[in-house]
Parts: C-alpha cells; sequence; structure tokens
C-alpha cells in the first residue's frame, strides 16, 4: 500500500471544514485511509468516491455522503500519487459498476459532455469514468446510432432518447471510431449467427427482423416474434427451455395463459461456458451458446424464469402502480443486464450487501446504477426449484402477498 505525506482537508456537505492538518495517505485496489498527524484515521472505500476532481495542486475525493476529501501540499510525488490514485479509483470504479468480469476493447482519453474522461471500451458494455462526474455505463446492445461530425470531430452515439457525445480524442478520433464500430459490428454479426444457428428455418430478412426486434439483452413480447414468423414462438421454447425446467415454465405459462409473455437472451461467453459445463459435469458441443429467459405478467407482479442452464430460482417483481408490462420488464432486463444475470445482487437483503466484504461492490453498485436500484426495489421474492409441489407452494404464497389489485 503506498504511503504519501501531505495535508489534507475534510468538508462537510455544505463546504464547511470538520478537520484539516498534516496527514500520510494510504491507499490499495480497494481502500483509501488519510492519518491525521493527531487525530482518528479516515477510511473508505475507493468505491465510495462518487467525483474525482484532480488540481494542479490538489484533489478533491467527493463522497457518496456529500462530504468531499481535499488533499494538497504532497510536494514533487503529488503528480505520481495523484495518478495512482486515480488509476485504483477508476478500476475499483468498475468493479462496482459490475463490469470487473467483461472483456475489455480498449481505453480512450477524451471529454464526454463538459468533462475529461476515461471511457473504456468492452465486448458488450462502455463505461465511461468522468473527473468532476458521475461514473457510469452503457449497454452496446442499446446504442440505436453512431454519428460522427466531421467538422467538430464529435462522435455521438444514441440509446433511445439518450445521447452520449464524446469529443477532443485528438489523433485517437480514428482509432476510437474504428474501434467502436468494430465492437458493435462484431456483437450484430454474433449475435445474428447465433440466432440463425438456433433458428435455421427463418429467411434472411426475417432473421434480420429478429435481430433487430431482440437484441442481445433485452426483452421481446413472444406475439412480437410470432408476427416475424407464426412457428417462432414455438422454435423458441422448443430451443430455450430446457428439459428440467420445463414443469416450471409450463406452470407459470399457464397462470398468465400466454398473454404478455415476453422472453430475451444473451451470449454465453467461454469462461461461462466452461462453468456451465462443469456445473452439469458434460460437455455440450451441439448447444448454441445463448442463455434465454422469460417474463410472465401475473397480475400485480412478473415472474422472471431462466430457462437456460442451471436456473435454480423464479424470482417474482412488483408493477408500480399504472406502470405498462412492457415498461415494467424494459426496466427489470437492464438491471439485470447490467450485473450480468447475476441473482446474488438481486435477492441478497440489503445487511448482506452493506456488511459482507465480497458482496459490498453490489451496495455501491446500488448507488451507482439507478436500474439495479430499480431492480431491488421492485424484487418481492423467490420460488425454489426444489421440487414442483414446494417450488408451486411458494409461488402461491406469492401471488396471495400481491394480489392482482395491489399496484
Amino acid at each position: 500500500m503506498p504511503a504519501y505525506s501531505g495535508k489534507f482537508q475534510y468538508l462537510d456537505e455544505s463546504g464547511g471544514t470538520v478537520s484539516q492538518g498534516p496527514c500520510q495517505v494510504n491507499f490499495d485496489a480497494e481502500r483509501c485511509i488519510v492519518t491525521p498527524a493527531s487525530g482518528t484515521p479516515l477510511a473508505f472505500d475507493l468505491g465510495d468516491i462518487d467525483h474525482a476532481v484532480p488540481g494542479e495542486w490538489d484533489l478533491q475525493l467527493v463522497l457518496y455522503t456529500g462530504r468531499t476529501v481535499q488533499l494538497r501540499q504532497f510536494g514533487a510525488a503529488f503528480g505520481r500519487m495523484t495518478e495512482e490514485l486515480l488509476a485504483a479509483w477508476r478500476d475499483r470504479t468498475i468493479q462496482c459498476l459490475l463490469l470487473e468480469d467483461m472483456e475489455e476493447v480498449a481505453r480512450f482519453n477524451a471529454m464526454v459532455g463538459q468533462s475529461p474522461s476515461e471511457i473504456r471500451l468492452y465486448k458488450t458494455n462502455l463505461a465511461v469514468l468522468p473527473q468532476g462526474g458521475a461514473p457510469f455505463q452503457w449497454r452496446l446492445a442499446e446504442v440505436s446510432s453512431v454519428r460522427f461530425d466531421s467538422y467538430t470531430y464529435n462522435v455521438t452515439l444514441e440509446a433511445g432518447p439518450e445521447k452520449l457525445v464524446v469529443s477532443k480524442l485528438a489523433k485517437k478520433t480514428e482509432e476510437f471510431r474504428g474501434a467502436l464500430d468494430e465492437t458493435l459490428d462484431a456483437l450484430h454479426t454474433h449475435s445474428a449467427d447465433l440466432l440463425h444457428q438456433a433458428f435455421p428455418f427463418l429467411n434472411p430478412d426475417q432473421l434480420q427482423r429478429l435481430v433487430t426486434a431482440m437484441p442481445e439483452g433485452r426483452s421481446v413480447t413472444i406475439a412480437a416474434l410470432a408476427a416475424i414468423h407464426p412457428k417462432l414462438p414455438d422454435a423458441l421454447i422448443a430451443r430455450a427451455v430446457d428439459e428440467p425446467l420445463k414443469p416450471y415454465f409450463d406452470a407459470l405459462r399457464a397462470r398468465c395463459n400466454g398473454g404478455g409473455l415476453m422472453a430475451g437472451f444473451k451470449f454465453i461467453w467461454d469462461d461461462e461456458k466452461e462453468q456451465a459445463a462443469d456445473e452439469a459435469g458434460e460437455e455440450q458441443p451441439d448447444k448454441v451458446p445463448l442463455f434465454f429467459w422469460f417474463f410472465f405478467p401475473l397480475g400485480s407482479v412478473v415472474a422472471w424464469e431462466a430457462t437456460t442452464g442451471s436456473g435454480r430460482a423464479t424470482y417474482f417483481f412488483r408493477l408500480a402502480p399504472g406502470q405498462k408490462v412492457e415498461d415494467a420488464v424494459a426496466t427489470l432486463t437492464r438491471g439485470l443486464a447490467l450485473v450480468n444475470f447475476r441473482r446474488e445482487p438481486v435477492y441478497l437483503p440489503d445487511d448482506s450487501l452493506e456488511q459482507q466484504p465480497r458482496f459490498h461492490r453490489y451496495a455501491i453498485g446500488c448507488r451507482k446504477l439507478p436500474d439495479l436500484r430499480a431492480l431491488r426495489s421492485a424484487f418481492v421474492g423467490r420460488g425454489i426449484h426444489s421440487t414442483i409441489e414446494n417450488w408451486t407452494a411458494q409461488v402461491e404464497t406469492m401471488l396471495k402477498d400481491n394480489p392482482p389489485g395491489r399496484r
């Protein structure tokens, strides 16, 4: 853990001084400790830093509490300390944005909006780590267009109503555009290839419509799939629902009478294939590497069932008053996709996330990711896939506690 000596000032939410004076600063990959020459040390997770604002002679670390740690007068070591601390903060932030297991493609320094930022491009995501702003991530599957302005040299990404303007890449502009275009093309090509393998009866036009309607990481209605090809819903269910999970799927489908049923998929990457094979105890070389799920509207709640691989439970989420099912499912899908469909960030209680070190990055992620907060807020419980009888009893209790009129 590197140690640097200088001075600090700890400011409250209104800018008033709480404490100040000479100090020693130590930090590692997760934590930072500011130890005054006399007084109690101030320790915090690097993920607790919402904004990091480097100046010429000082570094401001704005914490999620609204308080600020200001570091200054570190002499000739200030530049090195700032560089190392910011690098550690960015890496820890990536962990808290739940991107640490994604495959990174490239990094760039640019302006995003009005903030100097580091951009990290992954195979399926884009992370923005600004100075003086809140870090965030986008899923590339949500990007609908990428435009380049040859006059301003701005690159603009659009995802629905949201825009992301990247500028001042200097000589890296072409490299950024090329890496982004190549990554998006690879994502779309991979999606088209795997969907063609899964549904070979679709003609090219129909496959193109499917890729557009159901991109990786998004949910779509079964009715929309039927409009592409009448055999597609049944083919999807046959392909997507593994035999051990079929009783649970059939029971949920009967409860919603097929109305409003929605489905989606994500890629299964190489490390996930190995994990799935280990859990199953065998290899499935002819299995198309796609992970499927379904959403079942059940009155005031929707049930989410992962029907591929080792799904161990059905998850239930409450609809907000007046909320349309498709809008709710879109928000829930974004939340699940942000955590790469891990289950622990969904069902673990707040105390577990906050108090257990191995889950603490999920607690920080909830502060930084609105869709993850919405996902956990909507979660009402789960039915464990032990036996169909025990599962049915759990579902009955869940629906009884959340009757159709409660929205």
